[in-house]
Parts: C-alpha cells; structure tokens; sequence
C-alpha cells in the first residue's frame, strides 16, 4: 500500500536489471524524498531482479515499492499496465518514468515534476540537448542516427517534439488516464504514441501550451541496452505502422 501522504509516483521498468540496478542510488534517493513513491516493475524477468527489487523494498519499506509481472511483456505494456494500476488508486496527481540503468540521474526528476506542477502542464519529458554546461553523452553514432530518425519522424508526424525518446517523462494523472488506456502498437516506439495521443486529445493549438520537454543537466549513455542495431533498421517501418494507425 503506497503511503498516503504521497501524490507523486515515479515507474521504474525493469527487465533484468539485477547486474546493473544501482540500488544505493534509489535507496539515497528514497531516502532524501519521502514524500515521493518509487514503483519498480518486474517485467517478467528470469534472472533474480525480483530478489533484489524485493530487498530494496525492505530497506526502504515506507516509498519503494514493486509491482511484479510474471511474464515478460515489453517496456511499453509493463509502463502501461503498472500506470493503470497506480491510477487506480486515485492518489496521485503525477505519475513519471524513468528508464532502470540511470542514464538520466534520480535527481532530473525534482526539476521536472516542480515544472509540470508550476505550470500546470499536461506532460512534462526529459530532452537530451548538448548544451553548454550540460553534461549529455551518447556515441556520435548514436546521437547522429537518433537526430536521423528525429527527422524522419517529426516530417512525417509533425509532433515538433525535440526528443520524443528520452526516457524521463511525468503525467499529469487526468491525461494519463486516457492516453495509457489502450494498448500500444509499437513497444520500442510508443512514446511516439503517447504524445500523438495528448495532441489528438487536446488540439495542435492546447498540445504546445500544455506539452513541454525540458533539457535535461546530465544523461549519459549506459551500456547493455536492450535496444539492438537491427531495431534501428526497423524504426522506419515503425513509425510508418504508428502513422498509419493514428492517422
């Protein structure tokens, strides 16, 4: 039972995150910020994450918790099914994921919620921008494939969005019960969809009043991602899938 005084949860998606879960970074955090609930998920996974998400709960029993799936059913439908769960329990008026690994630190997350709670947005994302005095790193490989297919996608989409994939967003609870409803068609993707879905919602004109992607201070690129080359050479036809289905 999350502790009722807290009206800000934050999802972590994890699927065989064990060998690389920083739990001392979480537990620090949890610790300095009582009054937010970390909720981890356990997307099925088959190494012992779920023992170690478990003994993170022990340790800071009163704002960890976890939300266990048995079977593996993808990023997008474990944030999907577990944001469900927690609106459900009408306690929050802000729900947020970040990705497992880190690559953007716990503490982006304070500045974005005080933004979508100042300014009364509907979604408030996280933007990899190489800025002076930010600390971002991705390969250039990466970063110039990842700007590629930001163009490809904005051309055929028109979001406007800068960076649609980083892995820190936060919900306004009442947009997040109707965008997280239905299923996604794309799980590497479905960001995407999440913000395709706000705009038909609300209108282009309300989308880019009450949508805003804030740069984040540090990200940096974690080895051992789950996304593989071969995903790169089948975004294109992802987007086009999504385009299809939203148009």
């Amino acid at each position: 039972m999350a502790n009722s005084k807290n009206i800000f949860s934050i999802i972590v998606p994890c699927y065989n995150e064990s060998h690389r879960l920083l739990e001392n970074k979480y537990l620090q955090y949890a610790e300095a910020n009582e009054t937010i609930d970390i909720w981890f998920v356990n997307d099925g996974s088959t190494d012992n994450t779920l023992e170690v998400l478990q003994m993170l709960v022990l340790k800071s029993p009163n704002n960890i918790k976890v939300f266990d799936i048995c079977v593996n059913v993808g990023k997008a439908e474990a944030i999907r099914i577990t944001m469900n769960n927690l609106l459900e329990l009408r306690q929050y008026k802000h729900i947020g994921f970040i990705d497992a690994d880190l690559s953007a630190p716990l503490q982006e997350i304070n500045p974005l919620y005080q933004v979508i709670v100042a300014r009364k947005l509907k979604i408030v994302a996280g933007a990899r921008v190489k800025l002076v005095g930010k600390t971002i790193y991705r390969s250039p490989l990466r970063h110039y494939l990842g700007r590629i297919f930001a163009t490809y996608y904005d051309t055929l989409l028109r979001l406007r969005n800068y960076d649609t994939q980083c892995g820190l967003k936060i919900f306004d609870a009442t947009i997040a019960n109707q965008i997280f409803n239905e299923p996604f068609i794309s799980n590497w993707f479905f960001d995407i969809e999440l913000f395709l879905r706000t705009r038909k919602l609300i209108g282009r004109v309300v989308y880019y009043e009450e949508v805003a992607e804030i740069p984040l201070n540090e990200w940096k690129e974690v080895r051992g991602s789950k996304l593989k080359w071969s995903d790169f050479l089948k975004a294109p036809f992802e987007i086009l899938k999504i385009y299809w289905h939203y148009k």
